[in-house]
């Protein structure tokens, strides 16, 4: 008995020397467990003591494991299980050499004997120094960089690979989707850059896999960098694999946003079929013009649109995280700072088309422009002037001022074009309309039916104002028919004989002088 006790107090006297273990049986620290291991590789955990800490002991043995492992005068096999049952523990060591001691309390946690537990942190110590010596050998390294050169070699063909296979896509895209349809879709050239646009970026997407898998393969086939390699493919695998399980979690949130997708769609579809008939009058609703039905329907499209928004949102992945409720707010924000306006002409325009001032094709003066409206939509409104200018409107600028429409056609009503004329007390006032209502005749676009008519509008006090007006029902030709009118009244008075006064009448020139003809002496 004291011959055991000799010995095992010469194998415990390094430890007591470094204080990395104690001779008197040890408290154990509650939740105190540390992780040894060899090139890390996880070996065993420890418990902690109550003269070092579970961290500390996990060190200290990983340190001396390592050393043991380096040391090519140690041989494993020499290592052995020494029982104390005097201290309740079993100590590892062999050679002269101790390595660790296995406490009673650390078996019981793990429902073994000391015994036990030192016999298989035996067995895993061995194996590790035997697998750590082999990796480091001349043949080991020698295979590991004929590894690397082959893993070099199949990387550079996998990117050759890829990189012909996205030149053959490419022209896939170019040669057979354009100008053809898919799913019943005009695949465009829009369509060939985006499909383009995919294809680089899956063969994107492929390449750094590919890079990050090399580049792990290789640090794997040297056991200087093995511990960095398992650190690269959680690099590469992490990511990936929170991606997989948080697509795994979401698919029953994916099959009701396809179902709230293909309902709005089939809704959309009802609803375009029902405003599209109202707009051919196949279907006709009293009170409910033609022309209102397709800015109705795009009304209806976003309302409906936005309610499957709002269904849909507490399925949208992310949607609950804070991200993407700050990321809402600050879009809110950006908004409505930057649509005041915007939401004005939107209401404008809304008004407008509802109070149906014009239509598309009307001659009408707005403000100072007088043009064709050429172009309507919810914000803007484009007129087409007589001088081929092409003019932008905000509908916020059309609502609040004065708008004149003057195609009336449509509404069963011509056009009335009007001009005065100032003729002296000494001419009779029925000669006067006889000219006018001549003139008025003898002017293209002016109708014979309903016929032209005088007003004499004031009795100033050297002259009488007379108002002539015609009918006409070429509105776009109104500048070229007052043109053409004034040239007849010109021509009608200097006929007769008649000068037509100005309002800044001061002195009656001589009868050689009255309304010269443009047609020479």
């Amino acid at each position: 008995m004291i011959g055991k006790i000799f010995v095992v107090a010469l194998l415990l006297w390094p430890a007591l020397a470094h204080g990395q273990e104690t001779a008197d049986p040890p408290a154990a620290l509650p939740d105190s467990v540390a992780t040894v291991t060899l090139r890390h590789e996880d070996l065993f955990t420890v418990r902690g003591i109550s003269v070092l800490s579970a961290s500390d002991r996990a060190a200290n043995l990983s340190a001396r494991i390592r050393e043991l492992a380096d040391s090519p005068r140690f041989d494993p096999s020499d290592l052995t299980v020494v029982n104390d049952d005097t201290l309740r523990a079993s100590h590892i060591a062999g050679a002269g050499t101790y390595v660790a001691t296995c406490w009673d309390f650390e078996a019981d946690a793990l429902g073994l004997a000391h015994e036990e537990l030192a016999q298989q942190r035996l067995e895993i110590i061995q194996s590790a120094i035997s697998s750590y010596r082999s990796d480091f050998s001349a043949g080991a390294i020698l295979k590991g960089a004929a590894y690397a050169a082959i893993a070099t070699v199949i990387f550079v063909v996998l990117l050759i690979i890829l990189g012909r296979a996205k030149n053959r896509l490419e022209r896939f895209a170019e040669t057979r989707l354009k100008d053809r349809k898919v799913l019943g879709l005009d695949t465009s050239e829009s369509i060939v850059t985006i499909v383009k646009g995919i294809v680089r970026l899956a063969r994107l997407v492929t390449v750094i896999w590919l890079a990050m898998a090399y580049v792990n393969a290789l640090l794997s086939f040297f056991p200087w960098t093995y511990g960095v390699a398992a650190t690269v493919f959680e690099l590469a695998a992490g990511p990936l694999r929170t991606f997989g399980q948080a697509l795994v979690d979401e698919i029953p949130s994916f099959f009701f946003l396809v179902f709230i997708f293909f309902i709005t769609r089939f809704l959309l579809r009802g609803i375009h079929f029902v405003f599209s008939e109202i707009e051919s009058e196949h279907i006709k609703i009293k009170g409910f013009y033609r022309d209102w039905a397709r800015p109705t329907f795009n009304i209806v499209r976003v309302l409906v649109i936005l309610f499957a928004v709002m269904a849909a949102t507490p399925y949208i992945p992310g949607s609950n995280t804070g991200a993407f409720k700050g990321m809402t707010i600050f879009l809110g924000v950006l908004v409505s700072l930057g649509s005041s306006s915007a939401m004005a002409n939107l209401v404008s325009g809304l008004i407008l088309i509802y109070m149906r001032p014009f239509a598309v094709g009307d001659r009408v003066r707005i403000g100072d422009t007088v043009g064709d409206v050429t172009h309507r939509s919810i914000l803007t409104t484009r007129l087409m002037t007589t001088k081929n200018e092409l003019v932008t409107v905000p509908n916020t600028n059309i609502l609040g001022g004065q708008i004149i429409n003057y195609t009336l056609k449509g509404k069963g009503r011509e056009l009335i074009l009007h001009t005065t004329v100032t003729i002296g007390y000494d001419v009779p006032w029925r000669q006067v309309h006889a000219l006018l209502t001549a003139a008025a005749g003898a002017t293209a676009h002016v109708k014979e039916d309903p016929e032209p008519f005088v007003l004499q509008t004031a009795l100033q006090d050297f002259y009488i104002s007379y108002e002539l007006n015609a009918y006409t029902e070429r509105p776009r030709l109104i500048p070229r028919t007052y043109s053409e009118l004034h040239q007849n009244i010109q021509d009608r008075f200097s006929e007769a004989g008649v000068e037509i006064l100005s309002p800044h009448y001061r002195v009656n020139r001589g009868d050689d002088q009255l309304n010269p003809s443009d047609t020479g002496p």
